[in-house]
């Protein structure tokens, strides 16, 4: 006897994908959230792809009040640093503070996005739940082959972390701003030195309704087909 596959509600995961990315202005800080779920959620997580089967993905979970103020304070000098350009990402123009053409649409949402950033950075303290996601090894200076690997082996993870707590009517928001102090915040939460963090989710339920899809640029700007002067027909 075959096992009956059931069907997939593709309109639910579909709508759980389109409407899952970072939430900032709107994570309710007052409503406590339950354990239960958190632990629901990265048990989805575990089943993302981990390089060769080594699994050595780890998550810390963040609640004590005093731990999320320390590590907030660390994301406040890091977002300082960030917007006055005195780090290297800050170098390569991929930050809230690029400008584009008129027209484009990133510069249309730029505003948006710089009032949900700097909400976050006020706040992020109020989060009832931080998560870190981590995965051993040390690889910032090795090859790119070796970083993809590396990388590959925790970012899946960490996203279909968000994508489980979104499911769930929870919110997140992938940030990265806090690795700048990346060596202070181990040692606060005994991290170990050979460990990597790879992002830094805060996690709130939603308030204000349900999430809509993000304006995008369009499909044909982005994807290429073969040859990289010739776009996905």
């Amino acid at each position: 006897m075959t096992d009956e596959i059931q069907p997939i509600d593709l309109a639910s995961v579909d709508h759980v994908l389109k409407t899952t990315r970072s939430v900032r202005k709107r994570l309710d800080f007052e409503r406590p959230v339950p354990m239960a779920l958190i632990r629901e959620a990265l048990d989805i997580a575990l089943q993302a792809p981990t390089g060769a089967n080594t699994q050595t993905w780890r998550f810390m979970v963040v609640t004590d009040p005093a731990a999320r103020e320390a590590i907030a304070d660390c994301y406040r000098k890091a977002a300082a640093a960030y917007v006055e350009g005195r780090t290297a990402l800050s170098r390569t123009g991929v930050t809230m503070m690029r400008e584009y053409e008129a027209e484009d649409l990133r510069q249309q949402q730029r505003a948006a996005l710089m009032k949900s950033g700097g909400y976050l950075i006020q706040h992020l303290h109020k989060a009832p739940v931080m998560i870190i996601p981590c995965i051993e090894g040390r690889f910032e200076r090795d090859d790119v082959f070796t970083q993809a690997s590396m990388w590959g082996s925790i970012l899946p993870a960490t996203w279909s972390l968000m994508l489980a707590l979104r499911a769930r009517r929870l919110a997140s928001a992938w940030t990265t701003l806090h690795l700048q102090y990346e060596r202070e915040i181990s040692a606060l939460l005994g991290i170990p030195d050979d460990y990597t963090q790879a992002a830094l989710l805060p996690v709130a339920w939603l308030t204000g309704g349900d999430l809509k899809p993000a304006a995008r640029l369009p499909l044909a700007e982005v994807a290429f087909q073969n040859r990289w002067e010739q776009h996905l027909d």
